[in-house]
């Protein structure tokens, strides 16, 4: 069985005045105490050293960072994806290896 603080849900979903969807990475979801509403609480931000700044996340972290929860209607919920929280090592990610690897043949 997983544990609780391992998963995070990645809620996609529309508000109101957005012209695009708005992606959310939450740790809880539960119906609100507000009649028809979904409550999203415990906000997560993967990469919070900077060292790679990704333009959803980064547009995430400012629209949430001071989120305590959000309640929106069920109706505008897009999907609900349940992860499993593993670390990001930025030296298995592609692009940056590639670059390591022409350093590295740069030094001989």
């Amino acid at each position: 069985m997983v544990n609780k603080r391992e998963t995070i849900f990645r809620v996609r979903f529309l508000e109101k005045h957005q012209g695009e969807a708005i992606e959310a990475l939450v740790r809880q979801i539960e119906p609100s105490n507000l009649p028809g509403l979904v409550c999203l609480s415990h906000f997560v931000f993967k990469d919070a050293t900077k060292r790679i700044i990704l333009p959803e996340e980064e547009a995430a972290s400012r629209r949430f960072r001071q989120t305590q929860s959000l309640h929106i209607p069920y109706h505008n919920i897009l999907f609900v994806e349940e992860l499993i929280e593993e670390p990001t090592d930025v030296h298995q990610l592609p692009f940056l290896r590639n670059i390591t690897l022409e350093s590295e043949h740069d030094d001989r």
